[in-house]
């Protein structure tokens, strides 16, 4: 048996296991380690295979294939994981989809649209994920409008991604952008609103400081609430990141010096910040 059919049966084996378990990605990140033509010759065998499970399996390799040797098969896989993008099996279309954020390849951009309205949650939530990297820095604004567009989805796991990717300063700053970041800061979803409360606070939008504040004033806020606290230099949130850290850990805890940043970027605000839409 040569080296490829070892490999075709090795990945053979994994696309029967479990998609969640550890030891099917255990075997994917080895292949991702690899940057050998047998490897890719492999995957590329799955990802055109009958059964669907073979198909994901040989797209999840093909998006990280040789990521450590500049990515030597790109041109090869690119085609082969865009076609995979209009897939029947919706498992196969977010393998696909994934693989494309990998690949990280602007030429992938209208196969990912091309899936932003799916119906399965899943496939939209890799859409999320994956267009900062596909849409450019700027982002396109077709990127832009898909990403406003699935800030307002019905699952949270597809809004968080979403609210993410408009939150990169790489999407740019439009008051089309900050008013879709505005409406998630009281997203129920709590990852939700801590992106989009960053995203604003990255843009010098005073308008969110009152929600982040109120989201401060939580007995146990998260990092990334922190972390916008620090982006807005404001003023105004000194007295609640003060009682915050005074019911922090005395010395040493991450989040201890994390809030002690977010005091000192607040007790010295930038003066170059610029706001579409600033407070009176």
């Amino acid at each position: 048996m040569t080296s490829g059919d070892d490999d075709l049966e090795v990945l053979r084996a994994a696309a029967l296991m479990d998609p969640d378990e550890h030891e099917r990605w255990h075997v994917v990140g080895d292949f991702h380690l690899r940057a050998d033509r047998s490897a890719f010759e492999a995957a590329c065998v799955l990802a055109r295979a009958a059964d669907p499970r073979e198909r994901m399996i040989g797209l999840d390799v093909l998006g990280q294939l040789g990521f450590g040797a500049d990515r030597p098969f790109l041109e090869e896989a690119l085609p082969i994981v865009v076609e995979a993008c209009a897939d029947g099996q919706s498992g196969v279309v977010h393998s696909a989809v994934v693989a494309l954020g990998h690949l990280a390849d602007q030429r992938g951009l209208a196969a990912v649209l091309g899936q932003s309205g799916h119906d399965d949650e899943d496939v939209r939530q890799a859409v999320a994920f994956t267009l900062p990297s596909v849409a450019g820095d700027p982002a396109c604004p077709e990127a832009v409008d898909a990403l406003i567009r699935l800030s307002g989805d019905p699952s949270a796991f597809v809004r968080d991604w979403a609210t993410f990717g408009l939150g990169l300063e790489a999407a740019g700053d439009s008051e089309r952008i900050r008013g879709a970041l505005l409406e998630r800061v009281d997203d129920p979803d709590p990852d939700t609103a801590g992106e989009a409360l960053l995203g604003l606070a990255r843009r010098g939008d005073r308008r969110m400081l009152t929600a982040l504040g109120a989201a401060l004033d939580d007995s146990d806020p998260s990092d990334i609430l922190i972390e916008a606290a620090t982006e807005s230099a404001a003023p105004e949130l000194l007295p609640v990141l003060r009682r915050l850290r005074q019911r922090a850990m005395p010395d040493g805890d991450e989040q201890t010096r994390e809030l002690d940043e977010a005091i000192l970027a607040c007790s010295t605000p930038a003066h170059g910040s610029v706001s579409l839409d600033p407070e009176p």
